[in-house]
């Protein structure tokens, strides 16, 4: 997400006999590196009240529904706002591509349609919940933790989780630079690769406030941005910038494929609290129960189709699930270590 953000795809690891691969792979075992209009015409008009409600008639009669039924039976489209944090750094096709992905899966799984938006931050995305302009908000949990005060009557619905790991940030160097403490990367070079999570950037701003309350561009001599997270690694490990940044999902993976690489060159210097998962959240008497339990119920399921699969994957993301007994506790965490800006 959805750690959220519409990640990159990743690097697929080399597997012997796969001849689409080779070469980087092998000699990441060895802690080297290989480069290589619908316009409708209106012919008639009914003016005559008693000609207008025998149409009427004739409609329930010939086909067995009346328009309130028929409204009822295909609501407007749910009205869907993701916090622009999940697309830092992301070009317009990409998010197109998320948005569309989402819409499908939406009307799949729930037979519901959907206009997904993601141009406000979110106190813009909670203010139109509480406006009726939205009917729900996908944000980060920590955005989720910035809000919930002074809007109790925001709900979290689902969150979007991946069970395979609990979603840290950490802040990697060049093994060589010897550094022991954040205060030596100050006017250092960092890489802040494209892909890199809301989490990551939150994190770089607490640990440099923290050691000269500047942000990280006034802390750092010149951040540059890789084209993936498995690039910021490798330019790491290169000597081409002093530290990066990464999810627990990027540096799990670089582990597995690039073991040698990162022993030789690579040492995690800081890590983050553990942030909780995104979570889909709703405005209490803002939607119809039916209609939210069956955007809730569909989007369970969403996991168990083949394009539910394939946009989780790329959204790195196991599942939609309910929330957790513990999901208030953990709110109450991340906002204590990262309070909000509006403070």
């Amino acid at each position: 997400m959805f750690a959220g953000r519409c990640y990159p795809v990743r690097e697929k690891p080399y597997i012997k006999g796969d001849r689409s691969r080779t070469g980087p792979h092998e000699a990441a075992k060895r802690g080297d590196f290989n480069d290589s209009n619908e316009e409708i015409m209106e012919s008639t008009r009914i003016t005559c009240p008693q000609a207008a409600a025998t149409v009427i008639l004739l409609g329930v009669a010939v086909f067995g529904t009346c328009p309130a039924t028929l409204e009822a039976q295909n609501p407007p489209p749910i009205r869907i706002g993701m916090t622009s944090a999940f697309f830092v750094d992301q070009t317009q096709g990409v998010v197109k591509i998320a948005t569309n992905d989402f819409k499908e899966v939406l009307k799949q799984t729930t037979g519901l349609r959907g206009e997904l938006t993601s141009k406000d931050d979110v106190f813009a995305v909670v203010q139109k919940l509480q406006n009726k302009a939205l009917d729900f908000g996908i944000v980060h949990a920590h955005e989720f933790a910035w809000v919930r005060k002074k809007h109790p009557d925001l709900h979290p619905l689902l969150i979007a989780a991946n069970k395979r790991h609990e979603e840290r940030v950490y802040l990697i160097v060049r093994k060589s630079l010897g550094a022991k403490s954040i205060d030596d990367l100050r006017g250092k070079k960092l890489d802040v690769p494209r892909g890199a999570n809301e989490p990551c950037r939150v994190f770089l701003t607490k640990i440099c406030a923290a050691a000269a309350q500047k942000p990280p561009v006034g802390f750092f001599g010149s951040i540059v941005k890789s084209e993936s997270l498995i690039d910021g690694l490798d330019q790491t490990a290169r000597g081409k910038t002093d530290a990066t940044v990464v999810d627990t999902a990027t540096l799990e993976f670089y582990k597995e494929v690039k073991s040698a690489v990162f022993a030789k060159n690579l040492v995690v210097l800081r890590e983050s609290e553990v942030f909780p998962p995104a979570v889909i959240l709703y405005r209490a008497g803002g939607v119809d129960s039916k209609i939210l339990a069956r955007f809730r119920n569909g989007l369970l399921k969403a996991h168990e189709t083949e394009m539910g699969r394939d946009m989780m994957k790329e959204w790195n993301i196991d599942a939609f699930a309910p929330i957790p007994k513990d999901f208030d506790d953990r709110l109450t965490a991340i906002l204590k270590a990262y309070p909000s800006p509006k403070n």
